[in-house]
């Protein structure tokens, strides 16, 4: 996230409020940016942390007043039209999300992030081959984006193009090696390609990564 505003909090309070942020003391953080929104209403910045701050821990809905403010008032700031779109995602009102990513590519053309969450909702919006063409322009702009690779091979795979989605799920994995999601992408692909042992081999490194991804364990059986 980028501060950018006029009237504005001290450079202290910003500090300490990215700091509880980024250190994952979201009490803290969500504490401090109401403080500051309420004495500064038009400080879109502030909103964009607390609106962050209300997702990560999974209020949605207050997450999207929080975003809408934010775009309210910095309309022109790209990135609050990602962070809207990403909240309208997580609360599967996926055409308005896909409205807020184009906003945000609108205004920000070289967004690597917006057009691959682009890419993300035409793929949940059942649009394959565009959400293809997001995530390449995704990788284009940011060659190690190793989420926009994961996520290419995603499209890939519900293209059918199982081989094309192998490589770019290890092309993920050279540039992110603890990726677990994409280690569980790939032998979901490896096991529609038939090959099993892999498969299981990618499955079982995913968990080792992170013990609770489910679709991993669902494929272990």
């Amino acid at each position: 996230m980028s501060a950018t505003n006029d009237a504005s909090p001290s450079h202290s309070q910003l500090n300490s409020l990215l700091e509880h942020y980024q250190s994952g003391r979201y009490e803290d953080a969500e504490k401090l940016a109401i403080a500051i929104t309420q004495q500064f209403p038009n400080h879109s910045f502030s909103w964009k942390v607390l609106a962050a701050v209300l997702k990560q821990t999974g209020r949605i809905s207050e997450a999207l007043v929080a975003n809408q403010k934010a775009v309210e008032i910095a309309p022109q700031d790209a990135e609050a039209h990602s962070n809207l779109g990403n909240t309208l995602q997580a609360l599967g009102r996926f055409k308005e999300a896909e409205a807020s990513y184009r906003q945000a590519i609108a205004l920000k053309p070289d967004f690597a992030e917006a057009h691959s969450n682009l890419g993300n909702i035409l793929k949940d919006l059942g649009r394959f081959k565009e959400a293809e063409a997001s995530h390449r322009q995704a990788i284009a702009l940011k060659p190690d984006f190793a989420e926009a690779h994961s996520n290419l091979g995603v499209a890939l795979k519900e293209l059918g193009r199982l081989e094309e989605a192998e490589a770019s799920y290890r092309q993920a994995l050279a540039l992110k090696t603890d990726y677990a999601e994409a280690h569980s992408n790939l032998g979901v692909t490896l096991k529609d390609l038939g090959r099993l042992e892999e498969a299981e081999t990618s499955h079982r490194q995913a968990i080792a990564l992170k013990s609770d991804i489910a679709e991993a364990h669902y494929n272990l059986g």
